[in-house]
């Protein structure tokens, strides 16, 4: 039998945000079956007058603070923390600060982006910090802040994995003021080409300098380049501050961080939809989706998948709502 606390830390969340329950169960139906509230509820518009109350930041805040409460309960030790941007398409008019302009095709003009940090604990992945992106913004500052964040309620960092997208001086020199150890897959780049056909033996690690500027200045962020040849039939380029001896390690380090593909691949079964140009309410959607993410990683994911797991819940909530015996099919 599953023991699902779930829908109470739903109920916690919408509480903190100031948001009635009453909306748990046309939320909870909307996440199960991948849908829109107002095709499953008459309460949308209610639902949506009191999330327009809210700011962004407050839906971060909130959400940071619960996911914080239930990892410390955990006891991890020291935590590897990852981090991705993952998108939402927009179909209608493609304006405003938080729609980032695309190309148009399949009647996408527009994109939403959310920053996930997460922490990587065994085969699953915990996001604890979430924001949605203004056009123009630098990943570096959400970075740096989910880091402080994760500081200050005394979770220590052992080092950071990211993608290439985020390899930038600015993520390099924000991570080293933090002092945590950090890995970032490079982008290929003809230069890094020529260093790796220079070499050898199967990889080194060099000192490197990355130029960037930010705000009309320039600056210079020292790091290291881990070269590594024919590794899983690969030639891979690392920045970090890690030194190892045996190159083809970094490697090993690197490739679990895939899972957050996986994640937001699985986090998708769970997409409220929206046609709204709000990013509050866009952020408070993705973030009721995340949180359930979280719930069923932290005490569902052995035994059932994540998509039965988001209709267990509302089922719950529905017998519930109507008073009647709920069975758990599982």
């Amino acid at each position: 039998m599953l023991n699902l606390k779930s829908n109470k830390y739903v109920s916690g969340l919408l509480k903190r945000l100031c948001i009635s329950g009453r909306y748990e169960l046309p939320v909870l139906e909307a996440a199960s079956k991948q849908g829109y509230v107002e095709t499953f509820s008459n309460k949308a518009d209610g639902l949506h007058f009191n999330v327009l109350k809210l700011y962004p930041e407050e839906v971060t805040e909130v959400f940071f603070r619960d996911a914080v409460q239930k990892i410390k309960s955990l006891h991890l030790g020291l935590v590897e923390v990852i981090a991705d941007i993952t998108e939402e398409d927009y179909y209608g008019k493609s304006s405003g600060w938080y729609i980032h302009s695309w190309t148009g095709e399949a009647g996408v003009v527009g994109k939403f982006r959310f920053f996930v940090a997460g922490i990587k604990f065994r085969n699953k992945f915990l996001p604890f910090y979430i924001a949605i992106l203004p056009v123009g913004s630098f990943k570096a500052e959400y970075l740096g802040e989910a880091v402080k964040l994760l500081n200050k309620a005394s979770i220590k960092i052992s080092r950071i994995t990211l993608d290439r997208g985020f390899y930038s001086g600015d993520i390099i020199d924000t991570i080293t003021l933090e002092d945590v150890n950090y890995l970032i897959f490079a982008p290929k780049k003809k230069l890094y080409k020529y260093m790796l056909e220079s070499i050898l033996d199967e990889g080194t690690v060099i000192q490197y300098e990355i130029k960037y500027s930010k705000n009309k200045t320039g600056y210079h962020a020292k790091t290291n380049l881990a070269l590594v040849k024919n590794v899983k039939g690969y030639d891979w380029v690392f920045a970090t501050n890690i030194i190892l001896e045996d190159v083809a390690k970094y490697v090993g380090i690197y490739k679990p961080r895939w899972n957050i593909e996986t994640m937001f691949r699985v986090h998708d079964e769970a997409r409220i939809k929206s046609k709204s140009t709000k990013a509050v309410t866009r952020l408070f959607y993705f973030t009721i989706s995340m949180l359930l993410l979280l719930v069923w990683n932290l005490h569902a994911k052995t035994k059932t998948t994540f998509k039965l797991f988001t209709t267990i819940l509302y089922e719950q909530k529905l017998f519930q709502t109507l008073k009647i015996p709920y069975t758990n099919p599982i």
